[in-house]
Order: structure tokens, then sequence, then C-alpha cells
């Protein structure tokens, strides 16, 4: 989505407004959107849920099986299920750090997407005062985006919890179309359930200590969504083969092979 970030201040962006609209077509070519562990429970429920292969990466909602295609966005721009992720609501805006002279600490700035369709339309919110204070609306916002900036660690504190226990296994998605048309997602990590099975009573309370069993159940819960709602409708016969099943799929030889799919 941010295709270009840069900092906001009330001396070059004093006229800044930005629209607030359910068209989602921002997002259309999202296939994952990282949460926290305050969403876990409404995220699971909707999406399947995914580990990036980078460390330091949250824990990702899978919205599409093909590159640059996401299923939980219509053809209108509504949004296809009853929760959106929060890393989707917050754009175009978002924190990021800028680096400082050594010794000192890095700096939180909020940065937005000037080309964000929001900030487009002049019937939006101000973002700024005449005086250059923030809009009420504007407030609002950024608290939304310090709430959720504050979960970040504690989130990737779970991910490094599930690592350390050795859980994670690196896994690829391989779908294979009847036209012959072949996609495959790599770069992520699911919870091996043979390896936390075999967990010993000590590494498995270390886990419950960490807080990071939610992540671990709500994950291995959230595949199921690979049968049912945007995804499932979008990939019938993916539905149709995990019918039934309380795990969808098996994984061997490292892939998830989604085959045959229409």
């Amino acid at each position: 989505m941010f295709k270009t970030q840069i900092p906001l201040t009330f001396a070059q962006h004093r006229d800044l407004r930005v629209f607030e609209s359910n068209d989602y077509s921002y997002a259309k070519g999202e296939t994952l959107a990282p949460l926290v562990l305050d969403e876990l429970g409404d995220i699971a429920r909707e999406y399947p849920i995914i580990f990036p292969d980078n460390q330091s990466d949250l824990p990702s909602a899978l919205l599409g099986l093909e590159p640059g295609k996401n299923a939980y966005v219509a053809d209108d721009g509504r949004w296809l299920a009853t929760y959106i992720p929060s890393s989707i609501r917050r754009y175009p805006f978002l924190f990021g750090s800028v680096e400082q002279p050594e010794g000192e600490q890095k700096r939180m700035l909020v940065f937005f997407d000037p080309d964000a369709p929001h900030l487009k339309n002049p019937s939006g919110h101000p973002v700024f005062t005449p005086e250059g204070e923030l809009t009420p609306h504007m407030q609002r916002r950024m608290q939304f985006l310090e709430n959720l900036q504050k979960k970040i660690p504690k989130t990737r504190a779970a991910v490094v919890a599930l690592a350390a226990s050795g859980v994670l296994a690196e896994r690829s998605i391989v779908i294979r179309k009847s036209d012959g048309q072949r996609h495959q997602i790599k770069g992520l990590r699911v919870v091996d359930e043979k390896k936390f099975n075999e967990l010993t009573d000590a590494d498995f309370n270390a886990l419950r200590r960490s807080g990071a069993l939610t992540l671990l159940y709500a994950h291995l819960l959230s595949w199921a969504n690979f049968r049912q709602g945007p995804i499932g409708g979008k990939y019938p016969d993916l539905a149709a083969k995990a019918g039934g099943n309380n795990a969808p799929f098996q994984f061997e030889s490292d892939v998830l092979d989604l085959s045959h799919l229409s």
C-alpha cells in the first residue's frame, strides 16, 4: 500500500485533508496484513494466520493466495470480512523512526503516503487547525496509531518465543491451476504440530509464561479459514478438498500443495 512515505509536518502539509471511505481498493494488491496480539480473536475467525520467515516481522493475516490478489477486497472496493486488520485501517498514516546522531534515541515521526486516495478528496477532514495543532479527527487517528505501536513489541516477543521453542517450520504454498499456471508463496512459517506436541513440560510452560500460546492456538484455529469466507469462496476446489477435516491440509516436503484449483 505504502508506495511513498514522507514525514507529516504543518509547514508543508497545513492544507492536507483526509477522507474516510469504505472503499478499500487501495489494498487490493495486498496479500499479507501484519497483526498484533490484541486483534488475534477477530483475525482468527476470518483469516488464516502465518508467520513471515524474518524473525523480526509480525505475524500476518493471509489475504490472498496469488501475488497481488487480495481475496478480501471486492471489485467495488468493499471489504469482504467483518473485521478489518489494523494495519489496513491505519493507512495512509504510520509511525516511523528517524535516525539520530550516535548515542541519541531514535525519534518517532508520523509518516504518510502522499499518493493515497484518502488525501485527494477536498471534502475530507482537515489534518491541522489554522494554529498548527492536529484536529480532533486527526488526534483520534494518532491515538489509534499510538495504541497500535505500543502493542508491537509484545507481539514480536511472542513470535521470538515461538521461534526459540523450535515449533515454527518454513513452508511454501503452491497453487497449480487447471490451466497449467503455477503460483508459489514462499517465505512463511507455520506451527509444526508434531514438534509442538513433543515439547517438554518445561518448554511448554516457558511458552505459556511468555504469552505466546494465545498466538499459537489462534494460528492453528485460523487455518479453517481456507475452507470458508473470501478465500474459500474464491477457490471452491480448495474448500472442497478441505471439507470435513480438522486440519485442512497436510504439509509434505515442506510444501502446501493446493493442486487443481479452478
